[in-house]
């Protein structure tokens, strides 16, 4: 399933827009800012030597200060930023004065007091109104620049650490239409290298099938790159195709195909933040510019909503709790513990074609005929899904691994799927594949 524009929202002229507000709920999903980041930000903006502001046009710039006036309730103030020259007919311009005039009809309404009353069910209408799939670029492109004027960097959660063989890897955060990029330094710690707005599917939750418009939640990778011939135009310069549906996916009948990180149709330059196929997208340059930090096989991405930041103590809890799991259990598997060694797999556990049932008939079997086993485990990779599945909370866990009994040896990567129902709960493995290296 390749992802094309599942609206024409853009396309509409302001005027509409205006009418359709009449029909729908509030804008709610701001932020309130203290007066220091307001500060911040408007001291950047019009003081220009900040670098999070260099790369800025006037028309971003003015999408900025007048998106920050509206969370602050001062929509006359950022119709003076809207009404410019420098905004031409830029459709997300449109779509913030139109929620200008919106907030500025509810304060003249109040301010007839009761010679209004007539008017309140139109107040009302007005009040619920809702622009948020419009304005929710001008709010990440806010929050963003935000963290860029405040030097943040901020440290997720779900990447718990990471082997050396990975270059990079990419966030889709859908609850916040952002997407944060780390990337491996000269010193080879994980930094992060770009947080830019990001556009996913039309329709919300997790993607269960063809066609239903979702972006699937899940840790995935980078496995391909389409350009010239092997990509359509709509799709911008170049696509990454991710290696959905997983075994994961597979385990939980999810099916669908074809999710990629693309660009967008020649001559457009702005799309809502829910108007993909399932895909997740980008404006071209940008897209360009993130082109850069993908490597084959190497660049994981991690899909999900509202991912945590900046929890370094619930971090190192769950990565020790993981890290002694796969301890244990390579301990087990090399002393011969063979019912221990199986314990540690989940009720639902697949390899392949065997169920948990099939897999303990099979290493007993194996076992038996064992005077030896050394194993060791190098490289290694752990993400922690930031969605629950039916099974409860799911790490990835990848690394190379080194077998040697007796009677075989064998070296290869190793991909684990662990989960546990809850943090009182053992870690158990859900799904135990080979992966090319």
């Amino acid at each position: 399933m390749m992802c094309s524009p599942a609206s024409k929202l853009w396309l509409l002229p302001c005027s509409v827009l205006v009418v359709m507000l009449m029909t729908s709920t509030s804008w709610s999903e701001s932020r309130a800012m203290d007066i220091e980041e307001k500060k911040k930000i408007l001291e950047a903006l019009d003081g220009g030597g900040n670098s999070a502001v260099s790369h800025l046009s006037n028309v971003e710039k003015n999408i900025l200060k007048a998106t920050l006036a509206l969370e602050d309730g001062q929509p006359n103030q950022a119709l003076t930023y809207l009404i410019s020259e420098d905004n031409g007919a830029d459709p997300l311009v449109a779509m913030l004065e139109a929620e200008a005039h919106r907030q500025s009809a509810i304060l003249a309404v109040d301010r007839a007091g009761d010679y209004a009353r007539p008017m309140d069910a139109k107040k009302k209408q007005l009040e619920e109104a809702n622009l948020s799939g419009g304005l929710k670029e001008a709010d990440a492109k806010l929050k963003a620049f935000l963290d860029s004027v405040k030097g943040q960097q901020r440290t997720p959660l779900d990447i718990l650490s990471v082997g050396s063989d990975i270059r990079s890897v990419f966030l889709v955060d859908k609850g916040r239409s952002r997407l944060f990029v780390y990337e491996r330094d000269a010193q080879g710690d994980l930094k992060q290298v770009a947080d830019e707005y990001v556009v996913t599917g039309a329709a919300e939750g997790d993607k269960r099938a063809e066609g239903d418009n979702r972006t699937p939640n899940g840790i995935y990778r980078f496995v391909d790159r389409l350009s010239g011939e092997k990509l359509e135009s709509r799709y911008g310069p170049v696509a990454f195709p991710i290696d959905y549906p997983n075994a994961l996916d597979a385990l939980h009948h999810k099916d669908g195909s074809g999710i990629w990180m693309h660009g967008y149709a020649e001559n457009v330059d702005r799309r809502p933040s829910r108007d993909t196929k399932g895909c997740f997208a980008l404006p071209n340059s940008t897209l360009l510019a993130m082109a850069e930090h993908v490597q084959l096989g190497k660049s994981w991405v991690l899909i999900g909503r509202d991912f945590a930041f900046d929890v370094p103590d619930e971090k190192e809890s769950l990565l020790q709790s993981v890290s002694r799991t796969i301890t244990q259990w390579e301990s087990d598997w090399s002393l011969l513990k063979t019912e221990a060694y199986l314990d540690h797999y989940h009720s639902h556990f697949r390899a392949g074609e065997r169920d948990l049932k099939a897999w303990k008939a099979y290493k007993r079997r194996v076992n038996a005929g064992k005077e030896f086993v050394s194993l060791n485990f190098s490289n290694m990779t752990l993400m922690h899904d930031p969605s629950s599945w039916p099974e409860g909370e799911v790490v990835v866990a990848e690394f190379d691994q080194s077998y040697e009994s007796n009677n075989y040896q064998d070296h290869s990567r190793k991909r684990l799927y662990l989960a546990r129902a809850s943090k009182v709960e053992p870690w158990k493995i859900l799904i135990e594949e080979s992966v090319e290296p």
